[in-house]
């Protein structure tokens, strides 16, 4: 019998090209590992070692490929001198803006971006203690640099930002130029620390799906500062790029097509859709060139049993593991914080019985 690959040894044999033992498990664990460690939600996002260890106590103990990694939706207010609140109270689950350091088209104007230089911006000293203990120890370094439209809905009230679209489109370019900045500078930081090669960036969100704008929106709103943020990796050398374009994000398409085409980048992206964009779709626009990733719905994790979960997976597994350049099984969005440990159980079990290559 082949002996199994290590977790590293799988996702570098994925990254690299060739076929690992089988197909690695990224569920997209994050508030899910404070059932392991014991710690609150609030500790969770409010502590950089203690969200370390609980996400590296949970890869450990399933034995999944996803290593710890910072981060959450409302990034950017914070950053930008808003106020955030971490999730301490029952029925929170991410950290959430308290104040918007944006709340008038005057207020864009006067917003300093971060420059990373004396004091690290917000949740990025947080974010660089996980960093630091991910490169102790050989992990990618996992870093958030998207999505530039996602905190720019957030630096500002959402339901403002969503109308200054049509009523004051040049104020929005301004906040999302400045965002971008903010981006750049934090992937100087990481990869002047760490090494361009061990970074691997997290691109995703929410506010630019259809679900909240239209496709000719997306094409002048998000892209353009998308693929300034995204040149800027490639200039830097890095390789790896984690991207998840939360929601329904079907009309976008294209532009993620785009995005890759004219940057004529070597490296991966890792795409992890959310469960409304099929497999089959990803793996004939992306699977010649990067990493397809399997998109379960996460409040499935909640309302189905072992036995239908490890179907749902096996499923997953046949729909996508012969994608030319790779695929990881995953859920669709975050792993859900109450879910059973036997439900993630249910995806390490799949992975091992119907996802084997040799």
């Amino acid at each position: 019998m082949t002996e199994k690959m290590t977790s590293s040894e799988r996702m570098a044999a994925l990254i690299s090209g060739q076929k690992p033992d089988r197909v690695p498990v990224v569920p997209f664990v994050s508030g899910y590992s404070t059932k392991i460690t014991g710690i609150s939600l609030g500790d969770f996002y409010a502590d950089g070692d203690k969200c370390f260890e609980a996400q590296f106590a949970s890869m450990r103990l399933h034995g999944y490929e996803q290593t710890p990694m910072y981060g959450y939706a409302s990034c950017g207010a914070w950053e930008f001198g808003g106020e955030i609140g971490f999730p301490y109270e029952k029925g929170q689950g991410a950290p959430y803006v308290k104040r918007h350091p944006v709340t008038s088209l005057e207020d864009i104007d006067k917003l300093e971006v971060p420059d990373f230089e004396k004091e690290l911006p917000g949740a990025y000293k947080l974010a660089d203690r996980v960093a630091a203990r991910c490169f102790e120890l050989g992990m990618p370094v996992t870093i958030q640099t998207g999505s530039n439209f996602t905190a720019a809905s957030v630096i500002a009230d959402t339901s403002e930002f969503i109308m200054w679209l049509i009523e004051d489109p040049k104020a929005v370019h301004v906040l999302l130029d400045k965002v971008s900045d903010m981006y750049i500078n934090a992937l100087d930081y990481f990869a002047d620390k760490y090494g361009a090669a061990n970074l691997m960036p997290f691109d995703g969100g929410p506010s630019e799906s259809n679900n909240m704008i239209p496709a000719n929106m997306f094409e002048e709103f998000v892209y353009p500062y998308m693929k300034k943020v995204h040149g800027h990796m490639k200039d830097l050398g890095v390789y790896t790029v984690l991207m998840h374009p939360c929601a329904d994000q079907n009309l976008n398409l294209p532009y993620y097509e785009k995005l890759r085409k004219e940057l004529n980048w070597s490296g991966k992206y890792f795409w992890i859709f959310g469960p409304e964009t099929p497999i089959k779709d990803q793996i004939e626009i992306f699977g010649d060139h990067d990493v397809v990733c399997g998109n379960i719905n996460p409040p499935l994790f909640l309302t189905h049993t072992y036995d239908e979960m490890l179907e749902i997976c096996k499923k997953t597994i046949e729909e996508g593991m012969n994608s030319p350049s790779g695929f990881v099984m995953a859920a669709g969005c975050e792993f859900p914080v109450t879910a059973d440990p036997i439900k993630l159980m249910a995806m390490v079990d799949a992975a091992d019985m119907y996802g084997r290559y040799d």
